[in-house]
């Protein structure tokens, strides 16, 4: 705030305490909300999350404001919710609208913006929408890269890419990206990460599609190798 520099201080002073008072509970209230939505979804309690979740998002918007920082936060977080229980469209228009927030607000290369282009690319190949989910993890990548270099985001955006490539028929496309994820994984999480099984996974697909059978059968062997000894994951 710009300083005041006449008599009207007092006034204004105590206008700004009477305004701001309701915005800083409304804060407090929101995050609290918030941390109980992120502790439920920790847990596996995905109907309490929710719950929560919602709650959050409409004290951001009474308190704090439609446009507020706090309100896109919020819709991410219900949107990982939704994602959890699988209710991907739901998940896929929250992400929309916390996407378009973010973009006016920070600008389409911000490494904010392009974490909820990787999670609306993420809800969009769940509904087999692979085209469009393509588009994202295509904008998401370079601006990852840049910010973080190989890092885990990185990297699963990366092989994630390359899955979507693969599963629009486009595997001589595929292979160098999914390649390329794979040892980006093995650098950053170790060769015998969960990640790296799925890219494995994936990588001997496209392998296969590609006739050469041999190589994709060493790469399933290597992976069923991981998943013996630790769970798969989600991405």
């Amino acid at each position: 705030m710009a300083p005041v520099n006449n008599l009207r201080v007092l006034v204004l002073v105590v206008a700004l305490l009477l305004q701001a008072a309701p915005a800083a509970a409304g804060e407090a209230e929101w995050k609290l909300l918030t941390g109980q939505a992120n502790l439920q979804l920790q847990r596996g309690n995905l109907r309490q999350a929710e719950t929560f979740a919602r709650d959050a998002l409409a004290e951001a918007e009474r308190s704090l404001g439609r446009n507020h920082r706090a309100v896109d936060q919020s819709l991410v977080t219900l949107a990982l919710v939704l994602r959890s229980a699988q209710r991907y469209p739901e998940a896929e228009k929250e992400l929309r609208r916390a996407l378009a927030m973010r973009e006016k607000a920070l600008g389409p290369n911000d490494p904010a913006t392009a974490l909820v282009m990787n999670n609306l690319a993420d809800v969009l190949q769940m509904q087999k929408k692979f085209a469009e989910s393509e588009r994202w993890y295509r904008r998401t990548v370079p601006v990852f890269e840049k910010a973080h270099g190989e890092d885990r985001r990185t990297a699963v955006s990366l092989g994630n890419l390359g899955a979507v490539v693969y599963a629009q028929g486009r595997a001589a496309e595929a292979e160098p990206l999914l390649r390329r994820a794979l040892a980006m994984k093995e650098k950053v999480l170790g060769a015998d990460s969960p990640s790296v099984a799925l890219t494995l996974r994936h990588l001997a697909d496209t392998l296969a599609a590609l006739g050469r059978d041999a190589e994709a059968k060493k790469l399933e062997a290597r992976a069923a190798a991981i998943q013996a000894s630790k769970p798969m994951p989600a991405i």
